[in-house]
């Protein structure tokens, strides 16, 4: 199991979500697998690295920022079936004292591009041909689209914040 630097593995924040396991860490944030309780549903929980040395003011800016963010986050999300749901955001005090603020995500089953690459290139596996290409970046670039009409910059588009993953199948709602 990954360390668990905030030690919300096995706690529930807000009183909603249950953070089961960390799912993944990076620089600015730990991702956990996490369950909705009222919903019943998988969630991804992405809790932000924050420096605690941040004074009240300083917190208070960052959190507004933050939150922000996450609604711009579920705006696009809701505009873009490209775009992981986002179904919530806040700040919580972690069990190590840590102030956290956190996303709450549709859970998604599957690998980043990255690691889908690495795979097939371990696996001697040829690479992805121009239409299966265009084909599996479609949705993204259709999410970018919305985003940039939205005057939106993501700054971070590489294979290892793209995900691959199944959805269900094209309906109409």
């Amino acid at each position: 199991m990954a360390v668990d630097p905030f030690g919300w593995a096995g706690q529930v924040l807000d009183g909603r979500y249950r953070a089961i396991e960390v799912a993944g860490d990076g620089g600015f944030g730990v991702v956990y697998r996490g369950h909705h309780l009222a919903l019943d549903v998988p969630v991804a929980i992405k809790c932000l690295k924050v420096p605690q040395s941040l004074g009240p003011d300083e917190r208070a800016t960052f959190e507004q920022r933050f939150l922000e963010e996450g609604r711009v986050l579920h705006r696009l999300s809701r505009a873009s079936a490209g775009v992981v749901q986002a179904l919530d955001v806040g700040a919580a005090t972690s069990p190590e004292g840590a102030w956290t603020p956190y996303l709450v995500l549709e859970w998604l089953e599957g690998r980043s591009l990255e690691d889908e690459l690495a795979l097939r290139c371990r696996a001697g596996q040829a690479r992805f041909g121009v239409a299966e290409a265009v084909a599996l970046l479609g949705p993204a670039a259709r999410a970018l689209g919305e985003a940039h009409a939205q005057r939106i910059a993501h700054r971070d588009i590489k294979p290892a914040n793209l995900f691959l993953c199944r959805v269900g199948e094209r309906r109409v709602l």
